[in-house]
């Protein structure tokens, strides 16, 4: 429902505070009406004996002392007797005392009673009609009289402070639960974030043993890519020593065609051992690292890739020229040769880099070119790694690692990247990287 609250802690505590104010509710309606009942029952024994009395006593008054008696309070302060006459209200009460009191007084004194009311509500006086004597008198009841008391004010201070004090219990207890609840969730956030975390059981028992399942869940993921790390590891330092016979084979070959062929093979699989002991090297932990100028770094960098050949542009605003970045300068030269690398192998030249401070806090890196790009619906699946979005790739000595690794070194270094197209067509990889703390 809409209405309730999203969390579990306010939904729990709401439940806890609805339990309390219908048990309340319920109790004090009990009350309440046990005490209307008693009062009814009172008053009725009450009024019964005032006229059983005066049913007695004024048939045998002169008209003096019956003048005397209708001066003085009977029974009580505030009820009069008024013999009949027209200064008797005509209307009858409806409220729910009044029907209970005609009722009862009637069975007690076997003859029906009139009851009569000053007003249409409930505030003016009960009147009750009643025979002695061959003439009809009125006992008039002042209206404070009607209900039962209520309750002290002094009582329901404490049933505030109660109830206040219910609701802290409450929300200690729900804290107690829920607190656990959500540092296993961040726990499972963090694993689907690629990293593993385990928590500290505690809590219900349920949540403790929920807890002990996904410690035991991480110890077996951090085994199996601990497992598939060394695998990997050895399998591209065992394709080390083939690869270097295989050149010096190379170099003693007579026929230049079949030698650049054979070269180029070389050069793809070398490649491809390239990827795959980068990619293991994105995922060593972060470590702390000094910042550096991003934009000097970045030249560097690209001043290499021209002495290479490599067609590449730079374009620094004057807010990245002085901005600093928490990120080894070595992961960043991957990511780049990763990036222009692929550029140049499945785009088009140039390729074009952009820095700028687009978004306060972040320095953007743009690397473009001017190729085919990416469809929108496969840009995501670019990410994975091993995944080969054009079949064609894994004969150019590709192992679809380039963008994985890219990926994982930028959110190592709280970054995130995006896939786009470029202005003059092509892919464009964005990087938004944070700014160091100065």
């Amino acid at each position: 429902m809409k209405l309730l609250p999203s969390s579990l802690a306010a939904r729990t505590v709401l439940l806890v505070i609805a339990i309390v104010a219908v048990a309340e509710w319920v109790t004090f309606s009990l009350v309440f009406r046990k005490g209307e009942i008693a009062h009814v029952r009172q008053t009725t024994q009450f009024i019964v004996g005032q006229i059983k009395l005066l049913q007695t006593v004024l048939p045998g008054l002169d008209a003096e002392a019956r003048r005397r008696l209708e001066e003085r309070d009977v029974g009580e302060p505030g009820m009069q007797l008024v013999p009949d006459g027209p200064s008797v209200p005509e209307y009858s009460p409806r409220f729910g005392f009044a029907s209970d009191l005609a009722e009862r007084l009637g069975h007690k004194l076997d003859e029906p009673v009139i009851l009569r009311h000053d007003g249409r509500r409930e505030p003016g006086g009960l009147w009750i009609g009643f025979m002695a004597g061959g003439e009809r008198w009125w006992l008039v009841r002042p209206p404070p009289r009607f209900k039962a008391p209520g309750l002290p004010h002094d009582l329901w201070r404490w049933l505030a402070a109660t109830l206040a004090t219910l609701m802290l219990i409450a929300g200690l207890f729900v804290r107690g639960i829920v607190r656990p609840l959500a540092s296993l969730g961040a726990a499972v956030d963090a694993v689907g974030d690629g990293s593993t975390r385990k928590v500290e059981p505690e809590g219900p028992s349920e949540v403790r043993r929920l807890a002990v399942q996904h410690n035991t869940m991480v110890d077996r993921l951090v085994a199996a890519d601990a497992e598939r790390r060394e695998m990997l590891a050895g399998l591209t330092h065992d394709l080390r020593a083939p690869l270097a016979r295989v050149r010096v084979r190379l170099a003693l070959l007579e026929n230049d065609a079949e030698r650049e062929g054979l070269t180029r093979d070389a050069d793809d699989m070398e490649r491809i051992v390239d990827q795959c002991l980068a990619f293991l090297r994105s995922e060593e932990g972060a470590q702390a690292v000094q910042p550096i100028l991003i934009a000097d770094a970045v030249s560097d960098e690209v001043a290499r890739q021209r002495e290479l050949g490599r067609p590449v542009e730079i374009a620094v605003s004057d807010a990245a020229a002085t901005a600093e970045v928490a990120i080894a300068h070595g992961n960043l030269q991957r990511v780049l040769d990763n990036l222009i690398g692929n550029a140049l192998q499945y785009g088009a030249p140039p390729v074009e880099i952009a820095l700028a401070v687009e978004r306060q806090g972040f320095v953007s890196l743009k690397v473009g070119d001017h190729g085919a790009g990416i469809p929108s619906e496969q840009r995501e699946r670019a990410f994975e790694a091993f995944a080969q979005i054009d079949p064609a790739r894994a004969t150019r000595g590709s192992c679809g690692l380039g963008l994985a690794i890219v990926r994982r070194i930028v959110k190592a270094s709280g970054g995130e990247v995006v896939l786009g197209e470029a202005p003059g067509g092509g892919l464009e990889v964005e990087l938004s990287l944070p700014l160091a703390a100065t």
